[in-house]
Formats: C-alpha cells, structure tokens, sequence
C-alpha cells in the first residue's frame, strides 16, 4: 500500500474534481482520464523545472515518452476532488524517471501511482540528446521520492548516488534519515574511532559518525557502482574514499534494507589505491 505521506512529499502539479464526462459505463472515472491528469502533471513538472515552453522553442528540444507503468490503487467518483503529485525518481544524462500519486482527497488515500520514463529529444534530428547543464541542475534540484516497499532499480540507484553526495557535503543526518532506529552496522572503522566494530541503533550509529568526521578534514566519495538485489532487498555500494591525506581505497558498502530504510550495513575496505 502505497502510503499517503510518500505521496505528498512529491510536488503538488494537478488539482481537480472528477466531472460527469469523466465517467465511464461503470459510474466511475475511465482510465483516459487518470492518463490525462497524470500528463497533465507532467508538463506542469516540466515547467516548474527548465523543461518550459520557452526552453522548447529556444533549444529546439523536448520530451518523449519511452515507457510508463501505471498502478490503479482505488476507485474515483464523480464529484470527489483529488491530487496529482509529481516528483523525480531518476534523473540520467539523456533521460528523467518519474514518479506520480493520485490522491483522492476525499477518503484521504492515494488512488492511483504511475511511473514514466522520458527522453530529451533534439526536435530537429528526432533523437535523444543530452540536457544541458542548467536543464539537469533544475533537474537534480527538483523533489525526489524515494517509493515505499522494496525499491525499483531506478530508486535503488538514485539512493547510491544521493548517499555518495550527503557524505561528500559531510552531511550525516540526511544519511542516517534513510535508517532503521535498529540498525546494526559492521566495519573495521568503527572499532578505530569509537573501540568495536559492530554499531547497535541508530543513536550509536550518530555518535560513532559525528566522532569520526570529527577526526576527518578530508573526505571525498566516488561512486564507481551499485548494485540492487530486489529478491535479497540488498543494496552493494562501490566507490572509492580519500580520508585526509591518505591514499584512497576502494570500498563496498553493503546495506539490506526493509521497505525503504536500511536495516543492517556492513562496510568493506579494501587495498589502497595508488595513482
């Protein structure tokens, strides 16, 4: 079940009331409809967010559908209200996943969810084309949603890469807002800076970080890979860590998860790396 909260942290791009031309022989709202409002959607993200008609005839470019995946949860009727709400899964030199929630705000639940991929296609050539600098800066800066239940590969990628960042701005609460209060985690750092390796609960996960960037004036993360488990839920994190002045080393950082959060982590150091 797709929970109301998840839905109203995307942003808020339709707002309507079911109308009588809605309906279909079943006295409900039609499934042309819920694709129309979800488009609707879309071209209202794409507008708040660099991909504007202005953008369009400037560049020449713009945005092709290549595949959705649409979910009807529960039921609209005539003369209910409801929401659509948009927010970026994924975000790739050439290509943007969505994610979209239909609330009904009458019953106060999400009605319907529907993912697209998109494409950003040179008008002139009809073939995908890169987004520029500035396009993919609004882009990144947009809202992010994280789906609850077990992750999309899409999402399970986009958490490899926003996890990299947080750490690169030496920022540990947005880390740690990704973990269970339960968590257990394993490394061989853990027993240099705080004297055991393993890490019991989220509170103690905190200390251990905070004593360690203490003691860090460099720290620089590069993603190399991830990879995403959907039957295991287990997410591995290749990259490689410079800590101050020392050689970087390659790393893998193991991460199971329930629904969205992670439950258990276990970081893996290999050699040094030299240049």
């Amino acid at each position: 079940m797709v929970e109301l909260g998840e839905a109203r942290a995307a942003e808020l791009t339709v707002e309507a009331v079911v109308e009588p031309r809605f309906l279909d022989a079943m006295g409900h709202m039609n499934v042309a409809w819920y694709v129309y409002l979800f488009d609707r959607g879309i071209w209202e993200f794409f507008e708040r967010h660099g991909l504007d008609e202005g953008y369009r005839q400037r560049s020449a470019r713009g945005m092709f559908a290549l595949e959705e995946n649409l979910r009807y949860l529960s039921e609209l009727r005539e003369g209910q209200r409801l929401q659509v709400h948009t927010a970026a899964l994924e975000v790739r030199p050439k290509t943007l996943r969505l994610q979209q929630y239909m609330v009904d705000c009458e019953a106060d639940k999400v009605a319907a969810v529907r993912e697209v991929v998109a494409a950003h296609i040179d008008l002139s050539t009809r073939r995908s084309a890169p987004f520029g600098d500035a396009v993919l800066a609004q882009l990144h800066a947009a809202p992010h949603v994280v789906p609850s239940g077990s992750l999309s590969e899409a999402a399970a990628q986009q958490f490899a890469r926003d996890w990299v960042a947080a750490w690169n701005r030496r920022d540990a609460e947005a880390v740690l807002s990704h973990y269970a209060e339960d968590v257990v985690f394993v490394s061989p750092k853990a027993q240099r800076f705080v004297g055991k390796p393993r890490i019991e609960g989220k509170a103690a996960l905190r200390a251990y970080w905070q004593t360690a960037l203490s003691q860090i004036q460099r720290l620089e993360f590069v993603l190399d890979h991830a990879l995403w488990s959907p039957r295991a839920e287990t997410l591995t994190v290749v990259y490689q860590a410079t800590f101050n002045d020392q050689p970087p080393v390659r790393v893998a950082e193991i991460m199971r998860f329930q629904g969205n959060v992670v439950v258990q982590g276990e970081g893996l150091y290999g050699a040094s790396l030299t240049a």
